[in-house]
């Protein structure tokens, strides 16, 4: 469920929708988004002093911590680079 709601926020802020690719990884009780995007939209998921980026990490963690889980959301370009700060996980 968290899933697809990323998905689908992130295809919507995106111009290259066939670039998205969001890779889940489970640990126990935590979860590790990490969202591919196209070099060029890579600012737009990000926006401006990582607002959007951290309004869904807000999002997820709420929903993560109505089930117990942790949960971490890493923004990641073509070529590798990522961008985790404020990736904090959730009690």
């Amino acid at each position: 469920m968290l899933r697809e709601f990323l998905e689908a926020s992130i295809r919507a802020l995106v111009d290259d929708q066939e670039a998205v690719q969001i890779i889940e990884e489970r640990n126990g009780s935590r979860l590790r988004y990490t969202i591919r995007v196209g070099e060029g939209d890579r600012g737009r998921v990000i926006g401006k002093q990582g607002r959007i980026v951290n309004a869904l990490r807000t999002v997820a963690q709420a929903a993560a911590a109505k089930n117990r889980m942790r949960v971490q959301v890493i923004v990641q370009t073509e070529d590798g680079s990522t961008t985790d700060e404020g990736a904090e996980d959730a009690e």
